[in-house]
């Protein structure tokens, strides 16, 4: 999402037209969209992206078409009990971060990080003055304000610091992964078989793994070792490469761990696993069968029914 609304700013000035980001930054109570949500805004509308919607967001673009060139903070009332509210029902309350887009070189700056897969934080002046780009591993990993360079930013990271692990490149996995590009999940596959894990057949995959699932701590060394941040999503295509997906999955501290299959193929691998060692604890972090109970059967039901999983996994972080 990120890098289509840099590439919408960066269009927009290069046309000499004003553009506008408007953002989430503070969020109390119930509001329809947290911290960080983010959308794009012209003279004519909207451009790109989202702060939820509804009365909230038509009155921001309201604002931001009618004062294009003006950055500050706008505090909204969401609670139709309150004098002055917008009229929503919500209850919360919402402060909006107005900001002016001139310069195109942070934005481009962002994108070229983004394209190379590098770690970037937009950093929003809370008083509306031009972003600024950081790079510093030590920010947060969630939208969060500080005080840098003398006043308060609100600092946004444009990639998610967690990635899904996708183990085996079959039909399930080809249409979660299509899922996964438009959910802004960073994903990494993996498999066996090179016509079933290349670029082509995973064009929005950070990475296309090529390795003996055997051989996993191997294939995923170096910027590729799963942290406590990342998942494992298990589906290759039977259960001896399922039990080796998971045996290496159980070494690393990944934080979720989904395995496909049916109930007879899940007490076949719990037993191997206890015959070989593992304790019981080891075996409760295996979710399988892997995604939300929604009576999914077809590839595409049940990549829908993960990458919900995935959502409430990631909102946990």
């Amino acid at each position: 999402m990120f890098e289509q609304l840099l590439a919408a700013a960066l269009h927009e000035l290069e046309a000499n037209r004003p553009a506008m980001l408007v953002t989430i930054a503070r969020a109390t109570g119930s509001t329809p969209r947290k911290e960080g949500a983010m959308l794009l805004a012209g003279t004519q509308g909207l451009l790109h992206g989202t702060i939820g919607g509804g009365l909230l967001e038509h009155r921001c673009l309201e604002l931001a078409a009618a004062q294009p060139t003006y950055g500050r903070l706008t505090r909204f009332e969401l609670d139709n009990r309150k004098a002055g509210s917008l009229g929503m029902v919500c209850g919360g309350t919402a402060e909006v971060l107005f900001t002016p887009l001139a310069d195109p070189t942070p934005l481009r700056a962002a994108r070229t990080a983004l394209q190379a897969k590098t770690p970037v934080w937009l950093c929003l002046p809370m008083d509306g003055a031009a972003p600024y780009i950081a790079q510093d591993s030590a920010l947060p990993s969630r939208p969060t304000i500080l005080p840098l360079d003398g006043k308060d930013a609100l600092c946004v990271p444009l990639t998610d610091a967690g990635r899904v692990f996708v183990i085996g490149g079959g039909h399930v996995s080809h249409e979660l992964c299509a899922l996964l590009h438009r959910l802004d999940f960073r994903h990494v596959v993996i498999d066996d078989r090179p016509d079933f894990c290349s670029p082509a057949r995973f064009p929005h995959a950070e990475h296309t793994v090529v390795t003996p699932l055997s051989g996993l701590a191997a294939g995923l060394s170096g910027t590729l070792q799963p942290t406590e941040a990342d998942a494992f999503c298990i589906m290759t295509r039977g259960h001896e490469g399922d039990a080796e997906a998971v045996r290496y999955a159980l070494s690393t501290p990944v934080s979720y761990i989904g395995l496909m299959g049916s109930r007879r193929k899940r007490e076949t691998l719990f037993c191997t696993l206890a015959q070989e060692g593992f304790p019981e604890a080891a075996q409760q972090r295996i979710i399988t069968p892997i995604g939300l109970e929604i009576g999914a059967q077809t590839p595409a039901e049940i990549a829908v029914s993960i990458a919900a999983q995935l959502i409430s996994w990631r909102a946990a972080l």
